[in-house]
């Protein structure tokens, strides 16, 4: 039985406690160095977190093969130790997330594994819509739905049409005192990062971006 904080200890058992104390913090602190090293990459449906990622990932390029949207990049060789691992620049072109997931099933690697996860209000999700590559983020300096000096607001729901879970993942908010048009707000727990949205932003830079899962 362990033995509770308070309860004497041999000195050995307490420097045991010590050193795994540390080798735990050095470890997390090489995973953060090597996870830093590179740019913050969106990976395809399933993917582990970012150092597991790293580690599974054997670089075969089946997932990118197997993509029918052909939305699989290979990182190039400014990408650090992510070099030739699987990525999607949603912009170019978005996950369209498959019903059946074939770049997860091609992965034999486990560095890609069937998504599933449970919401805040306990809905157990399995699959495509239980996919977190990321989540998605509204810049109001971009959206034409915010005022700016040089802009005057008017409505757009582009994002919100192009998603595949639109009013759930993301929806248009009720305008806020003062104000005629809503805004776009996304459910973060609901948002796959599928990157539609951004691919569909009408306005030369992206209204709206993905920020890359790092858990």
């Amino acid at each position: 039985m362990a033995k509770k904080f308070e309860e004497p200890q041999e000195r050995g058992d307490f420097f045991k406690s010590l050193g795994s104390l540390f080798a735990g913090f050095v470890a997390s602190r090489l995973e953060d160095a090597i996870t830093g090293l590179g740019p913050k990459l969106l990976r395809p449906p399933g993917a582990l977190d970012e150092f597991a990622f790293l580690t599974a990932c054997t670089r075969c390029d089946k997932c990118i093969r197997a993509c029918p949207e052909n939305a699989i990049k290979k990182a190039g060789a400014n990408m650090g130790l992510a070099l030739n691992t699987p990525y999607i620049e949603p912009r170019g072109i978005p996950c369209f997330l498959c019903v059946t997931l074939p770049c997860v099933a091609e992965c034999d690697d486990g560095a890609l594994v069937w998504p599933e996860r449970t919401l805040a209000d306990g809905t157990v999700l399995e699959g495509a819509k239980a996919t977190r590559m990321g989540t998605a983020r509204v810049k109001p300096r971009l959206c034409v739905t915010y005022e700016t000096e040089t802009r005057q607001a008017r409505a757009c729901r582009v994002c919100v049409d192009r998603c595949p879970y639109p009013e759930e993942a993301i929806r248009i908010a009720e305008p806020a005192e003062g104000e005629a048009i809503g805004h776009p707000e996304v459910i973060a727990d609901v948002c796959t990062g599928c990157g539609l949205c951004v691919f569909a932003c009408p306005t030369a830079e992206p209204a709206i971006v993905v920020e890359p899962r790092r858990d």
